[in-house]
């Protein structure tokens, strides 16, 4: 018995879940160009399936949505392409997705997204990952509104969203800094965060503190923004990193310039964290910054970029020259990356 299927949408396509109606898993390609009565077939296919658990795939329709709402197996769904049917209705409310754990979209409009979480719940979910094009700040305020309304506050460990541009599309979630952190305090369980948007993400002293306050169980957290002013500063930092002790990967932005923390009077240090990147904020004093990272933080041997690592503006390397300075005096942590940012 046929119980998973992997191909571009053909015409056969409906012919092979129409006999095969107990398929657990399918994989339909989102590389190709589609049409829309292409789709459609697509989501009249999978409403056909009454066992699947994983579902990758380009956007569906409404009636399909409704229809995997009311599936006890489904666990893994994963859209990814152009959408071609929007979902404009705003009078329907899908059933709850009871046992999905992970809930990705890659697509081309961020209204897609929002559609399908304001009108959901998924009490299970674990996982949740989001990439669309640039959009504007305030949809952008709506998506995060959505997400932390979807009842998966008490079990989603992992979120990662960002935005890209297309060609010459000029940035539109810029100028006006969005408060995607207050949205997601609700997640209790996250161990993992990632945002990368082309926008500011505002974070200061007391949100950021607020924020570990309510991830006791955060492991990784980078927080990307296209123009972020800096607020953040080492005491704030330091401060809330006595919240995190699972804290092994940051990326924030930082005010680098006005330090406002002697390294000799304090005390603490951070031994789990491993790799920092700071390469969003500008550094007056290379030195000093190098003396706070080796002595509050151990653990983190250089500076790097993230997600890639490398290539740090001219600045950040010099922090990480007398970071190496300052490091080779004492017994070596482990060999870890790090982060980056410009000025000397």
């Amino acid at each position: 018995m046929l119980r998973s299927v992997q191909s571009k949408i053909l015409p056969g396509f409906k012919c092979i879940v129409t006999r095969c109606t107990a398929l657990e898993h399918i994989s339909i390609s989102s590389s190709a160009v589609y049409r829309a009565d292409m789709l459609s077939l697509l989501s009249n296919g999978v409403r056909l399936c009454k066992r699947l658990v994983t579902l990758r795939c380009p956007p569906l329709d409404l009636a399909a949505w409704e229809h995997l709402s009311n599936l006890p197996t489904l666990l893994t769904v994963a859209i990814s392409g152009e959408v071609l049917c929007p979902l404009n209705r705003n009078n329907y409310i899908f059933a709850p997705f009871v046992n999905v754990t992970v809930l990705t979209f890659h697509v081309d409009t961020v209204a897609y997204i929002t559609a399908v979480l304001r009108h959901s719940e998924f009490p299970s979910l674990k996982e949740f990952e989001m990439h669309a094009r640039a959009f504007p700040w305030t949809a952008a305020e709506q998506l995060f509104r959505s997400l932390s309304q979807c009842k998966a506050c008490q079990t989603v460990q992992r979120i990662a969203m960002g935005s890209y541009f297309l060609g010459d599309q000029e940035p539109s979630l810029v100028g006006d800094s969005f408060t995607a952190v207050t949205h997601l305090l609700c997640f209790t369980q996250l161990q993992t965060l990632r945002l990368n948007f082309h926008c500011s993400i505002f974070l200061d002293n007391n949100l950021l503190l607020d924020a570990m306050s309510c991830w006791p169980h955060i492991r990784s957290l980078n927080l990307v923004g296209l123009r972020n002013t800096p607020i953040v500063t080492f005491c704030g930092l330091f401060t809330a990193l006595r919240l995190c002790p699972h804290l092994h990967t940051l990326g924030i932005s930082i005010d680098a310039v006005n330090i406002d923390i002697d390294p000799t009077a304090e005390s603490f240090q951070h031994t789990t964290l491993q790799t920092l990147d700071l390469t969003k904020s500008r550094v007056a004093d290379a030195k000093a910054v190098a003396r706070i990272i080796s002595s509050m933080l151990p653990c983190v041997d250089r500076i790097s970029r993230l997600p890639y690592g490398d290539d740090l503006p001219r600045a950040w390397n010099t922090v990480n020259r007398h970071l190496k300075s300052f490091k080779s005096s004492l017994a070596p942590c482990r060999d870890i990356t790090g982060t980056p940012s410009e000025n000397t």
